[in-house]
């Protein structure tokens, strides 16, 4: 009885170290469209966890920046046609 406790506890342990970090936000700001699908998982359910908020925040910080750029224009001044 005591081998199978040992045995479950090191299986146990071995399954907590095989787990990977999750992604960082700067990771979802290169892989954007991967980030979209996460967010979709999280939506639904299916991905859970710290990812979930990291690649919600690259998504919210890609769209923040695709609307300045949208309204601001391309960065230079406007001169009127006179």
């Amino acid at each position: 009885m005591k081998h199978h406790i040992v045995t479950v506890l090191v299986a146990l342990s071995i399954a907590g170290c095989a787990q990977s970090e999750p992604r960082s936000t700067q990771y979802f700001d290169a892989h954007i469209d991967e980030a979209r699908q996460i967010v979709g998982g999280c939506r639904d359910g299916s991905v859970r966890g710290e990812e979930c908020d990291n690649a919600e925040r690259a998504v919210k910080t890609v769209a923040a920046k695709e609307r300045t750029k949208r309204f601001l224009g391309d960065g230079k001044a406007y001169t009127p046609d006179r």
